[in-house]
């Protein structure tokens, strides 16, 4: 009985992997870190701070494809990385006829990352960047709707400089405000878990011809 039960145990997941994963189109499967799904899951409703007393919301998802990813302005690493990473592909990510695409650093660390800092920092990155935060109580279902987590380390104890844990990966939402697609996070060369930019920005471009 304990063989059987060994042996169901693989395929069960591996039915389960290809379950979450969706449906990949051709073109895309190359890239292992993708995770494309056929039709858009929809997200949870949203109003999140930005700098200027304005807010971000579904509705200002609609009619772009928005790149979501998730940290806080005290990460060391993972977060500055990222951010300038995109830095570098953005104009490329842009380049006609792509415009109609922004990114979003959304902070899951509302108490030290106010809105005027969070845009100060994202701006240092590229000035087109939009930084938005909220409180956890927005701020939980929202990362968790996106398939994504997060999570305080010793707030409280080490004040100011505890750390917070946070998923590397990114998300793409496309124009009816959708959960489209999620780019996986992998370990590079430093050791830091980072998005394959320059893959992504060929994917998410494939995704967008796909779209049209």
């Amino acid at each position: 009985m304990k063989k059987i039960l060994l042996l169901l145990i693989p395929a069960f997941l591996m039915v389960f992997f290809f379950l979450g994963r969706a449906q990949v189109d051709n073109d895309l499967s190359k890239n292992e870190s993708l995770i494309l799904y056929k039709e858009g899951k929809k997200l949870i409703d949203f109003s999140f701070d930005l700098a200027g007393s304005k807010n971000f919301s579904n509705a200002d998802l609609k009619g772009k494809w928005t790149v979501f990813f998730i940290g806080y302005t005290f990460c060391p690493d993972v977060c500055p990385t990222t951010l300038s990473h995109l830095d570098r592909v953005y104009p490329k990510l842009t380049a006609k006829p792509y415009q109609n695409i922004q990114v979003v650093f959304v902070s899951v660390d509302p108490n030290r990352d106010k809105a005027k800092k969070l845009a100060e920092y994202v701006h240092y990155f590229n000035s087109e960047f939009i930084g938005a935060t909220s409180t956890h109580k927005q701020l939980w279902p929202f990362v968790k709707n996106l398939g994504l987590i997060y999570g305080i380390v010793d707030e409280g104890i080490a004040e100011p400089y505890y750390l917070v844990d946070h998923s590397a990966s990114m998300v793409l939402i496309n124009p009816k405000g959708e959960h489209h697609a999620s780019f996986q996070s992998e370990i590079n060369e430093d050791g830091i878990f980072n998005v394959r930019m320059d893959l992504m920005v060929e994917n998410i471009h494939q995704i967008y011809k796909n779209w049209h």
